[in-house]
Parts: structure tokens; C-alpha cells; sequence
């Protein structure tokens, strides 16, 4: 069968009987770089919607889904020119035909991101079907929505469609809050001059957030607060009222932050106040330095310990760890090393956390994350019973894994972490 490996993946998942989503998962990572393979892309998706059995149940991915992924693989201008050209007004039929007709969640995930792919690649075309989608609403609790919008930032040429297209009726669900951190996004970067929930609808939807006690939605309340510099008094003080009382730290934040953009001092203080504790000094610095107030930064979060602590907690805070940052953190080791991974010499530290139990017959969660190269923990692996030499081989032996060297041991271990270590640190100890 001539062709390339993708025109013999299509054609064979095309052929009767066949799996089109197995034939291209099975290449894996795949770049689209000449115009054939973005020509046979465009043609396969010519023959969708796809009639009859398409395999079992239990699939990963449907067979649209799986070649509509294809479109974020083009590596090349001429395959990303065909791709725009022939396959765009392709994924716009598809949506148009398969809207109405959709059954199961494979067929809807599918969609989802084909609207991810038409918002990504900048047409009027693939524009008006986001908006056609969110309009009607078409699942607007899918947090898929957050990808979708996210695109239309003030570089694409098309926000402004979405954005006015949008504003009434306000969107509804999760589809609300995405629209919402979409326009923030705009009015921060100075390309809205009417916020979208400067309306009384609007302005009764951002309370209702800011007013929600339920914490699987205070971020909700989060992307509330960042709107209000951006709308108008005497609506704005209540809700920044609001904002300034919610139970949640980050939200705080926030409203400390969009209280000190809208010149208030005492906004200035509450961030430099948060920016001592290294639980959430990295953001309320962060947003001191978007204020350009640099200089309300205390002198204990520019050291360098304190900065690795904040570090730390900024990575267990993030959603895929532990969500929150720990209730105590302190150094538990420091030095300078040659790491073997980076290839230089650098200061790392260990950070020990830890997060109190909820029950009291229950054990804390304690662990050691590490900071001066790529910040990470090892959960369940790198402990607070092991010596600091033990963690720093543990984490040399899976960053050489992460960045695929040749040098990292078949099997992570604390022994082979050691061993290289040591054959780079010998004179000057190291951790041999």
C-alpha cells in the first residue's frame, strides 16, 4: 500500500470493517507536515458523518474525534494553509449535519473539540459555529467550554464576534463562567470598554457567585472577582463586599487585587500582607508586580528560602496535586550541586509539607517536594524518613526518565539515584 504511514492509517481505517480511531492512535504522535498527508486528512473527513458500526462501546476516542485531533499536529505552513483551506469548511458541515443528531458521549466529546479546533484556527467560518453552539446552549456544563473560549483572546480576529454575539441573553452554566473568564481576559488587556456582566443580569449573576458557599465552586467566585474592576458603581462596592468576605483565600486575593487596580491602598496592603505567608506569596506578589507596586512586596518574600517554600506551595495548590496549599512547610534541606539532569551546577532545596488530617485518629500527610529544577513531589516515594541525599536521587533518577536521557536507570531507585549523583559530585561531596 503506497502512501505515508497517516494515508495508510486512513485508508485502512476507512476500508470496510475497519477502526479509524485504532488506525490513527496506533501512530501516536504523528506530525502533519506535507500536503499530501493534510490533503488525506481533509478527504477522510469528507466521509463524515460515518454510516454503520464503527466498533465497539468501550472506545477511547470516535473515529471524528480521533482525526479531528489531527489538526493540532500540523508542523508545517503549507499543511496548516491546507488544513485551513479544505479542512475547516469540512469540520463546519460536520457540525452543521451532526448537531442535531448527536446520541451518545463519544459523538459529543467529538464535537466539543472540534468547536476547540474551529476556535483555534482563526476563521470567521468556525467562529460563527462556537457561537452557534453556545447559543442554542449546547451542553453548557462541559468544561470543555473554558478551551473553547479561551481562544479568543485579544490576538484572534475574531473575539469581538464572540463577545458581542454573547452578551444577551448571558450564557448559561459552566458555559457562563468560561464566557466570563474570556471577556476578563479582554478587558484586562484593555480591548473591552463594556464588560459583558455590566448589566443587571450580569451584575446578579457575579453575586450569585461571589454569595455560592459550595468550595467545588469557588472558583466560579474566583473569575467573579476578577471582573469588578470592570464594572460599574454602585454595583461594583457590593459585590466587591462580597468578594472581600468569601471564605476562600484565593478569592480574597483577587478582590484585594481588582480593590488596589481600581486605586485603593488598602487592596496594596491586603496582598503584601498574603505575601508574607509562603502559602500564597507567589500570587499576591504576582499581582503586586501586574500592579506595579514592586515595592509593597515585604523583604521576607524576596529571599531565597521563603521563595522556595512559596514555590513548593504554589505547585500543591494547583488543581492536578493537592488542590490547596499545606498547612506548614519549611526547608528541610538546601544545596548546590551539579545536577545531572540540567547539566550545570544549581541550588536546589527539599521542602517538607504537611497536611493536617481532617479525622483526629487519622495520620497527617507529610512529604518532601523539591525546588531549584523542575518543581515536583514524589508522592508515596520521596518521604520525610528519608535522608535529603535519598530524595535528591530519587528525583534525579525520574527528571532523567521525564527529559528521556539515555542516563536514566531502567528502574527508579534511591541506589541508582546515588550512583550518578555521586559520579558528578565527588569532590565536592555531593550526594555520595
Amino acid at each position: 500500500m503506497a502512501g505515508s504511514k497517516l494515508q495508510r492509517a486512513i485508508v485502512t481505517g476507512l476500508s470496510p470493517g475497519g477502526d479509524l480511531a485504532e488506525a490513527l492512535l496506533g501512530l501516536g504522535d504523528y506530525p502533519i507536515a506535507t500536503r499530501e498527508d493534510a490533503e488525506c486528512v481533509c478527504e477522510a473527513l469528507a466521509r463524515f458523518p460515518l454510516c454503520g458500526p464503527v466498533g465497539d462501546e468501550y472506545r477511547i476516542t470516535s473515529p471524528l474525534h480521533a482525526l479531528v485531533s489531527l489538526f493540532q499536529d500540523a508542523a508545517t505552513e503549507e499543511a496548516a494553509e491546507v488544513l485551513t483551506e479544505r479542512g475547516i469548511p469540512q469540520l463546519c458541515r460536520v457540525f452543521d449535519e451532526s448537531i442535531e443528531t448527536l446520541e451518545d458521549d463519544a459523538d459529543v466529546d467529538a464535537l466539543m473539540f472540534l468547536l476547540k479546533i474551529l476556535a483555534m484556527y482563526r476563521t470567521y467560518e468556525g467562529t460563527l459555529r462556537v457561537v452557534s453552539a453556545a447559543r442554542r446552549p449546547f451542553r453548557p456544563d462541559r468544561f470543555m467550554w473554558s478551551v473553547i473560549l479561551g481562544q479568543y483572546d485579544k490576538a484572534h480576529p475574531y473575539w469581538h464576534t464572540v463577545c458581542e454575539q454573547l452578551r444577551d441573553p448571558l450564557p448559561e452554566g459552566f458555559l457562563a463562567v468560561a464566557y466570563l473568564d474570556m471577556a476578563n481576559n479582554l478587558a484586562i488587556r484593555g480591548a473591552l470598554t463594556c464588560h459583558p456582566f455590566d448589566t443587571p443580569a450580569g451584575v446578579a449573576q457575579l453575586s450569585a457567585w461571589l454569595s455560592n458557599l459550595s468550595p467545588e465552586e469557588f472558583s466560579y467566585a474566583h473569575s467573579a472577582a476578577a471582573s469588578l474592576p470592570f464594572i460599574r458603581p454602585p454595583a461594583r462596592d457590593a459585590l466587591l463586599s462580597l468578594a472581600m468576605d468569601h471564605p476562600d483565600t484565593a478569592v480574597q486575593m483577587e478582590a484585594a487585587w481588582a480593590s488596589a487596580r481600581l486605586g485603593s491602598e488598602g487592596g496594596v496592603k491586603v496582598l503584601a500582607r498574603y505575601a508574607e505567608d509562603p502559602r500564597y506569596s507567589r500570587v499576591a506578589c504576582q499581582y503586586l508586580e501586574e500592579l506595579d507596586r514592586m515595592e509593597a512586596i515585604p523583604a521576607c518574600a524576596l529571599d531565597e528560602d521563603f521563595r522556595a517554600m512559596a514555590e513548593m506551595c504554589h505547585w500543591l495548590a494547583h488543581p492536578n496535586e493537592f488542590g490547596r496549599p499545606p498547612d506548614d512547610i519549611e526547608v528541610y534541606d538546601r544545596r548546590e550541586l551539579y545536577w545531572p539532569p540540567t547539566g550545570d551546577r544549581r541550588r536546589l532545596w527539599l521542602l517538607k509539607y504537611r497536611y493536617r488530617a481532617d479525622e483526629p485518629e487519622a495520620d497527617d500527610d507529610v512529604g518532601v517536594g523539591m525546588v531549584g529544577s523542575i518543581t515536583f513531589a514524589l508522592f508515596g516515594e520521596a518521604t520525610a524518613d528519608l535522608s535529603p541525599e535519598d530524595v535528591y536521587a530519587l528525583h534525579c533518577c525520574w527528571e532523567l526518565e521525564c527529559r528521556e536521557d539515555r542516563r536514566a536507570p531502567k528502574t527508579r531507585s534511591i541506589e541508582a539515584g546515588r550512583r550518578i549523583l555521586a559520579r558528578y559530585n565527588r569532590k565536592t561531596g555531593g550526594c555520595a
